[in-house]
């Protein structure tokens, strides 16, 4: 409710009880009376029915609008509500895009009194959003934002952004789902309740935080290392107030002014071989004093001559236990600057263990970002959102896609095959290819599987990837999904890959997280659950025979990745 964002949704029953659900009463108790009365006009100026959504203005909350959907209760795996919900959030998307505004935030719409299993929901959303994203030129929506409650451990919260260069996504094994539009390599963030953890790789005499922290030796006259640096580009007064209060230090530290630096106070630590503790005091007195930043160099790696990873480990140590705490209410930003840039690796990999275990981490949120790599094999994208790279013949990479097809349609020519580089649709496949690894314990969940299409399709999947929206279109007889093959040679039918006026044809090399998977059945919407007694806890994808499959179908777009486009003839 406090989230500053243009539009909240808020979801209401098919009997238009207003204030009945606590999601409605909370909203209605910050609005005030005002949103009741709006709602209730809207109510008799228009039609309504299931999956309706009325827009009346934030009243005295702190967004502009607010979007009522009008939502069912849950009918199972039938297929019909979810339809109607996934209407909802695709409606919802459009009106924040015909407002002219640039964000909104969702609740986990359905997941109360109206029934609908969590995890169906937040596939849902995602999977909504993404298509939108993918298929619609938008103006102004830049942000989306999932909210759930955080002592939840099944629920999540997701922030999806756009920005110039691309969209970035990132998200942890603790479920927590978050993007962060990284400018440049170097960078590593981790999000731990309220607080933000930056690891970068700088010059620390140039960071505009609150605060700078110096490490010096007892008489406050080294004559290397951070501590020159810092006094050098800080000026004399700073060394003059160094001077004035060495013999006062508290708990090993002195506090001066910023002097010519961008930072309102340098805290200077004299050194100690116990780098938690140093840590831990500065991040309490910057609490206590009620500073919202600081900048940490990575403390005893330089004329101390400690090991960094070891440095990482205790720095970090202190950071989540400071963090983790209920208390913090001021600090909110603290910064790690790393002056030789080998070190970002320790520092990252210490990151990454604490988001291993984020779990357990009662009542905060643990997400680690880091700066997204794409295959190394890739060419630059040059600012392009797809881009489409012929393979050399004698490329191994050619000769790997060339073996796998020919296996099954040696009597085919092949033209050409194209390496599909979408950085967009690849890190949101990377995403569910995660979330899938970790469901299923880090099985196998991957195969490279077929696709052929006609020449019409092309651009569509180059762009937006496969699309479930189409099943149907040549056959659905074990399911409405995306269908793949194991063999070339059932995709090089001419019901699947039509040939084109030069009798041209074309097929697609894909990606699949095909997971755990059951025999299909016409007429399925999702994969049907492992258990009928859980009817959350789907297999992901069907196949024609379990024991030896011929093809597989999935139920989610993000859930294959068109990584190679294979043209050829007979």
């Amino acid at each position: 409710i406090l989230l500053q964002t243009d539009v909240v949704v808020n979801s209401v029953g098919t009997n238009l009880s207003f204030g009945t659900g606590p999601l409605c009463k909370a909203l209605l108790a910050k609005a005030g009376s005002a949103l009741e009365a709006e709602f209730d006009k809207e109510i008799d100026r228009t039609f309504l029915d299931e999956g309706s959504v009325l827009c009346t203005t934030g009243c005295a909350l702190a967004c502009k609008y607010v979007l009522h959907a009008i939502v069912p209760s849950w009918d199972g795996l039938k297929g019909k509500t979810l339809k109607i919900l996934e209407g909802i959030i695709h409606s919802c998307l459009k009106k924040t895009e015909e407002l002219g505004l640039n964000s909104i935030a969702f609740p986990a719409i359905g997941t109360g009194g109206f029934g609908f299993p969590k995890p169906l929901v937040s596939e849902l959303m995602f999977d909504t959003v993404f298509k939108f994203s993918s298929n619609h030129t938008r103006k102004t929506l830049q942000e989306v934002h999932f909210l759930l409650s955080p002592n939840n451990p099944e629920n999540f919260q997701v922030v999806l952004r756009r920005n110039k260069a691309a969209c970035m996504f990132s998200f942890s094994l603790a479920g927590f789902i978050r993007p962060v539009p990284t400018e440049a390599l170097g960078v590593h963030e981790m999000q731990i309740g309220s607080v933000t953890l930056q690891v970068v790789s700088g010059d620390i005499t140039k960071e505009d935080t609150d605060v700078i922290v110096n490490i010096t030796n007892s008489t406050f006259d080294a004559t290397t290392g951070v501590f020159k640096a810092i006094m050098d580009a800080a000026g004399s007064q700073v060394e003059q107030e160094c001077a004035q209060y060495a013999s006062f230090s508290e708990y090993g530290m002195v506090i001066t002014q910023g002097g010519k630096l961008l930072c309102k106070k340098i805290m200077h630590l004299i050194s100690s071989n116990d780098v938690k503790s140093q840590v831990s005091v500065v991040l309490e007195t910057c609490e206590q004093k009620k500073y919202k930043s600081v900048s940490f160099p990575a403390i005893g790696t330089g004329q101390a001559g400690q090991c960094p990873a070891k440095i990482a480990d205790e720095m970090l140590d202190a950071i989540m236990e400071f963090a983790t705490k209920t208390s913090v209410q001021h600090l909110k930003k603290i910064k790690i600057i790393i002056f030789q840039t080998h070190m970002l690796r320790d520092f990252y990999e210490s990151m990454k263990k604490r988001e291993s275990s984020a779990s357990p981490i009662t009542g905060s949120w643990v997400s680690l970002f880091k700066y997204k790599q794409l295959p190394v094999q890739w060419e630059d994208m040059q600012e392009e959102r797809v881009k489409l790279v012929n393979l050399k013949t004698s490329s191994q990479e050619y000769l790997e896609v060339q073996n796998k097809f020919k296996k099954t349609c040696p009597n085919f020519v092949i033209e050409k095959i194209e390496r599909i580089q979408n950085p967009f649709l690849w890190q949101t496949y990377q995403i569910k290819k995660k979330s899938l690894c970790k469901k299923n314990k880090y099985q196998s969940n991957e195969k490279l599987l077929f696709h052929g299409t006609a020449a019409s399709s092309l651009s569509t999947i180059n762009y937006n990837g496969f699309n479930r929206g189409f099943a149907g279109k040549n056959a659905a007889v074990i399911g409405n999904g995306t269908y793949f093959a194991v063999d070339a040679s059932y995709s090089a039918q001419n019901t699947y890959s039509r040939p084109d006026m030069s009798n041209r044809r074309y097929m697609y090399l894909a990606r699949v997280l095909t997971g755990q998977y059951c025999t299909g059945s016409k007429g399925l919407i999702t994969p049907p659950p492992k258990d009928p007694a859980d009817p959350t806890d789907l297999y992901d994808s069907v196949v024609d025979d379990v024991d030896y499959p011929k093809m597989f179908v999935i139920f989610n777009d993000i859930q294959a990745y068109p990584e190679y486009l294979i043209t050829f003839r007979k």
